[in-house]
């Protein structure tokens, strides 16, 4: 009797390991799920260890596999919420574009403003002029560039297009300034009360206010892009 109740652990392992190995039989038999990520593969291993548990006598692989079943369902639970928590795509594709900034207003005519230094134009402005050239919108500042030396200077840039330069004055001290404007010939003034005159059209400094120059050809105006959702 004593030889026999040494032999009940060994008995016992060896039964456990007979139930183990019954339970991956049938795990491995059953058909492969998906190995996509995803609710698809929990779904169907849910399934394959319903199946061996419908079928199953043991009460210890009827654990194991419950607790596998349990694990299981609960992946499957937080996958559903977070798919319920996910915003609904809008219908319309155009209804999440940004609201369009309002397009700044231009000023017709001559400003002037205090003196200030712009870093992206390397000079100090104090004026400007804006108007319509040839059908197209122009900008044109004075003030300072910072060269060697510093020089009196127009900016002229026309609205959507490359057409941009810095147009010194040599023979002006200090800021220019614009004065006036008739149409879009400007009168400057250096910081030495001379003054200067300038044909925005022709894109050149004239000699007097009556002089004659050639008008440049308009530049090419930027192709804008496909507007996929209306305005």
């Amino acid at each position: 009797m004593k030889n026999w109740f040494n032999k009940i652990p060994g008995v016992l392992i060896t039964s456990a390991a007979l139930i183990l190995l019954v339970v991956m039989v049938k795990i491995l038999s059953a058909p492969p799920a998906p190995t996509t990520a995803g609710p698809g593969w929990v779904e169907n291993n849910v399934q394959a260890l319903q199946a061996t548990l419908s079928v199953s006598t043991n009460p210890t692989e009827e654990a194991f596999i419950q607790n596998k079943l349990d694990l299981l369902k609960r992946i499957q639970a937080t996958s559903a919420g977070a798919l319920q928590n996910v915003p609904e795509k809008p219908k319309d594709a155009c209804a999440l574009r940004p609201t369009e900034l309002p397009t700044p207003q231009r000023t017709l005519g001559v400003e002037s403003f205090q003196p200030e230094l712009y870093e992206d134009l390397n000079g100090k402005l104090n004026s400007r002029w804006q108007g319509e050239v040839n059908g197209q919108w122009v900008t044109v500042l004075a003030g300072t560039v910072y060269t060697d030396p510093p020089q009196a200077a127009l900016w002229v840039f026309v609205e959507n297009t490359a057409d941009g330069e810095v147009i010194p004055a040599p023979q002006a001290s200090g800021l220019l300034k614009v004065v006036s404007a008739d149409l879009s010939r400007l009168t400057l003034q250096d910081e030495a009360g001379t003054a200067f005159y300038f044909d925005v059209a022709g894109r050149a400094y004239l000699a007097s206010p009556d002089e004659i120059v050639p008008t440049l050809a308009p530049q090419p105006t930027n192709t804008p892009a496909v507007e996929i959702c209306p305005p």
